[in-house]
């Protein structure tokens, strides 16, 4: 029966040959088209490329090109900042190749612009729902090899991760581990899904999950990037709740950091990232200066007026008298002026600040006994002016939530993600709280200059642990300013009266 319908097809071929080498130089064209379209746009020239990729579209709308010259021409107008151009390429990618590998590309690529554009926890959940469609309309078993769903089911992922919703992100996550093929996104799937089974309190599983992406010898399915960050994560496990769990401190030693190629005077301010690195602030000599995880220099700059330094979406960031400075990126500073409508006065005498997820700044400032709010650097406005804290310093944990450390009330508030409520996360009986931190499970740091202590709580509020004056080692805090938490629970102390920075490991 095959053979006969083969057969058949063969001598409807032969009936049609006229007309063949019509359909070959039609294949062959868009075919060239294509082809020059990505010369042209390796020189750099995307209106030359999008021309030849459009007339492919326009003159050949069937050939097997088409589609993927369409999502060529979203990315060109993408990368352009055409936003309506992008959203028609996108969506007729959709509706005229609904079943193309590059419709299913489509979904990805408007939900990335739909998170990228997100402004409040709603349209995260629109994105987060925009790549759910992925998995469902392009299932296994007609489209098996798809990265694109693998790709959709780790953003479904790490959005909820964001919004809290740990249960959809171990879900997502361990269908991308376990159901999809394993691919170059399997080690970030892994990762996430280790995160996730961790704040889910299932830290035994999170372990396993971890430990299997941190002897991964498999280099196609993840990188050395995600390996690091799966023994990070591990070490911190380990660090916050394997030892207390067994009865022993968080800390076991305090030493001086290896702070290699600076020396520094009268260290003032100190901000780790999650990988590792470090951010010193010394103005008595006058220095920023970016340090290796592992110690070792990278980079310094000098700034005379340096306050407190900090982290925004992975770059390094300091808190000057009258603006915020990115001292390693080619960007413009940004000064704010003061929330008061029909003013235009910059704010000044700013002392600590903390970049939200969607982009907002929140900034204290001398003068002010509220935390300030900037949607941009001219759009401000005031959170917590009822409460009237004394706010000494402010941070944010992974669900996007902003804290403020109160020196009058000797209290930490919490500024819920809608921005509307602020509760009382703990109170102390501290002397002087200086500077506040957290870890990446939530747990808090409070540095009380007064009594030259450090105390660790959860994230509930109940005291973990006491440190201080005396670390051990031959440390001793005598006029602690600030602190800091890695993403694997390293405790960093930067003291005014220590020429180095201690590290509580």
């Amino acid at each position: 029966m095959y053979r006969a319908a083969t057969l058949s097809c063969l001598a409807l071929l032969l009936l049609l040959a006229p007309f063949e080498p019509r359909a070959v130089a039609q294949d062959a064209a868009a075919e060239r088209l294509f082809t020059e379209a990505l010369r042209i746009l390796k020189t750099g020239d995307g209106n030359g490329a999008l021309k030849e990729l459009e007339l492919l579209v326009q003159q050949f709308p069937t050939d097997r090109l088409a589609p993927k010259a369409l999502l060529q021409v979203a990315d060109i107008r993408r990368a352009q900042g055409d936003n309506d151009g992008t959203r028609k390429a996108l969506e007729r990618l959709r509706s005229d190749y609904g079943r193309s590998l590059e419709s299913a590309a489509a979904f990805v690529r408007q939900a990335e612009i739909e998170t990228e554009q997100a402004r409040r926890r709603s349209d995260l959940e629109e994105a987060r729902a925009t790549f759910r469609r992925v998995p469902l309309l392009y299932g296994r078993a007609t489209y098996p090899n798809l990265t694109d769903r693998v790709r959709a089911r780790i953003r479904v992922g790490e959005i909820s991760l964001q919004l809290g919703d740990n249960a959809t992100a171990v879900a997502e996550l361990l269908a991308a581990v376990e159901d999809e093929p394993a691919s170059n996104l399997t080690g970030r799937a892994r990762l996430l899904l280790g995160t996730a089974l961790t704040r889910s309190g299932e830290w035994v599983a999170a372990a396993e999950v971890l430990q299997r992406l941190a002897t991964e010898a498999d280099a196609t399915t993840s990188t050395e990037n995600e390996r690091e960050a799966a023994i990070r994560l591990l070490s911190l496990i380990h660090r916050r709740i394997i030892r207390p769990q067994s009865g022993s401190s968080p800390f076991l030693t305090a030493t001086r950091y290896p702070a290699s190629g600076i020396q520094l005077k009268e260290p003032s301010g100190v901000a780790a990232a999650e990988d590792g690195r470090l951010l010193i602030v010394d103005p008595r000599l006058p220095l920023v200066a970016l340090i290796d995880a592992d110690g070792s220099f990278l980079e310094s700059i000098a700034l005379r007026d340096a306050e407190r330094p900090g982290w925004s979406l992975g770059a390094a960031f300091t808190v000057t008298a009258s603006r915020i400075v990115l001292p390693f990126v080619d960007q413009e500073s940004p000064q704010f002026l003061e929330p008061i409508p029909g003013k235009e006065k910059p704010l000044k005498d700013l002392l600590a600040a903390e970049r939200g997820q969607f982009g907002d700044w929140f900034i204290l400032a001398k003068g002010w006994r509220s935390l300030l709010i900037f949607q941009s650097s001219r759009q401000g406005q005031e959170l917590l002016a009822t409460s009237k804290p004394e706010p000494k310093d402010v941070a944010q944990d992974f669900l996007g939530r902003i804290y403020v450390l109160d020196g009058k009330g000797k209290q930490v508030l919490r500024v819920g993600v809608d921005r509307r409520q602020a509760d009382i996360v703990l109170k102390g009986n501290w002397k002087r709280p200086t500077a506040l931190a957290l870890d990446p499970l939530g747990n808090i740091y409070i540095l009380d200059r007064g009594n030259r202590i450090i105390e660790m709580f959860d994230s509930s509020g109940q005291k973990q642990a006491s440190l201080g004056p005396s670390l051990g080692g031959g440390i001793e805090l005598r006029a602690p300013v600030d602190l800091t938490v890695d993403g694997s629970g390293r405790l960093f102390i930067a003291d005014s009266k220590l020429p180095f920075i201690v590290l509580l490991d």
